[in-house]
């Protein structure tokens, strides 16, 4: 039987679930646009600890220093210096992070080592947030480099790098280029947490070619965390899980923690590019618990669910429905789901798979920090209710149409779905 137990001074501090792309200062025409007050307030109350991608608010260096010390912090400053959960801001991009600043142009311009532009960027904004911030990102699904491999046969999907260099930026100057960011972050704040970037899935590229080349560039010192990103059907993510797991072993990093710093899927019916099961908000909010509860099965340290609130509903969004409220800012049953989560299972100590469930059953039982249990059940058949110590409440993780959850008694057997029920003693 597996048993993940969650002891020591870096699991206690440790984020356990979050919530990606707060759209702080958002202005783009048609879209709907909430203050910081208000989207504070959504997500404090979620009750998760961490947020991450905090769009206009993050620290990516176009939005601080768009020309050459030409230094804009307002809209960073108005979040991370007292933002309602602990923030995990990214450096550099979103994508196709380098040290090339962002008044270059072409590919004559690419730089793939730290030059003065970007060490005194990475400098001033450590040493303006370090007493805010705990957790750097370097970078975000940096293995979409590989767009610009001259010798791909295989192109990444989505739009080519903006500097494009002509001989590729490798996954080992990719590592170098991470350790020599992570050196300054260490030098001007003590007790930082590194990121490494999050990997954009896990396909064999990522991991047998990508993060073994990373890993080699970076060193095992570079980082403290490894990400990673998942969207595929919740059932695919143990197997992939497990890959990583090889991979992470033999490139020696299989005693860092793991995040899962992307996953989610959509309410919208229509979108079936990810999942298909078929997709609906009730489907997204047992996706909630699905995948989150399967990822800390696994042994993820922390979970973050993308994304905070709908992009725009339009045919062409490939990302459309993946948030927790709609774009005119209402909540959906995804919603409801995420703070039952959190507020029920955020806490745990341990988390052990229940033994002797049949396949296609899937069982997980949480032992709190205040002594107390939780089971979170799903799959197809029945199966026996939890007797040590007893479960006296059940409910569905999706809510009624009053978005709120009916406990009710446990019975002796347990009828399953593909709805997870949650359980408390």
């Amino acid at each position: 039987m597996w048993l993940w137990l969650w002891a020591g001074l870096a699991a206690a501090d440790s984020p356990r679930v979050g919530v990606n792309f707060m759209r702080y200062h958002w202005g783009r025409p048609g879209d709907n646009a909430l203050s910081v007050a208000d989207i504070n307030g959504r997500v404090a109350g979620l009750g998760v600890d961490a947020m991450r991608q905090m769009m206009r608010a993050d620290l990516v260096w176009r939005d601080v220093e768009a020309a050459d010390d030409q230094w804009d912090f307002s809209r960073a400053d108005a979040v991370l210096m007292s933002a309602p959960v602990e923030p995990v801001v990214t450096l550099f991009s979103l994508q196709y992070a380098s040290p090339t600043p962002p008044w270059a142009r072409g590919a004559s311009e690419f730089q793939s080592e730290m030059g003065p532009e970007a060490i005194d960027y990475v400098t001033t904004v450590v040493k303006r947030y370090a007493e805010h911030v705990r957790y750097w990102e370097v970078g975000n699904e940096m293995d979409h480099w590989r767009a610009a491999d001259p010798g791909a046969k295989r192109r990444a999907p989505g739009r080519l790098p903006p500097h494009r260099p002509d001989g590729g930026f490798t996954p080992e100057q990719q590592g170098k280029f991470v350790a020599d960011v992570a050196a300054i972050i260490r030098r001007h704040d003590s007790d930082a947490v590194i990121l490494m970037p999050g990997m954009a899935g896990l396909s064999p590229y990522v991991l047998q070619t990508w993060l073994p080349g990373f890993s080699k560039g970076a060193g095992a010192s570079a980082f403290d965390v490894v990400g990673y990103h998942f969207y595929g059907p919740w059932s695919a993510q143990v197997e992939r899980r497990a890959a990583l797991k090889r991979a992470l072993d033999k490139a020696g990093l299989g005693d860092k923690p793991v995040w899962l710093t992307e996953t989610g899927s959509t309410s919208a019916a229509d979108l079936r590019q990810r999942t298909n099961y078929p997709n609906s908000p009730e489907s997204q909010a047992a996706d909630v618990f699905r995948r989150i509860v399967s990822a800390w099965g696994q042994g993820d340290r922390a979970v973050f669910w993308h994304s905070f609130v709908d992009s725009p509903n339009r045919p062409q969004n490939r990302w459309r429905g993946y948030g927790l409220f709609r774009s005119d800012g209402t909540a959906k049953p995804a919603h409801a789901a995420m703070r039952m989560l959190a507020g029920h299972l955020k806490g745990f100590t341990s988390i052990s798979p229940i033994k002797g469930l049949s396949a296609g059953q899937h069982g997980y039982r949480f032992e709190l920090a205040n002594g107390t249990h939780r089971w979170v059940f799903w799959g197809t058949g029945t199966v026996d209710a939890p007797t040590d110590p007893y479960a006296k409440g059940m409910a569905s993780v999706v809510p009624g149409e009053d978005g709120k959850h009916a406990w009710r008694a446990v019975p002796d057997r347990l009828t399953l779905s593909a709805v997870p029920w949650l359980l408390r003693d």
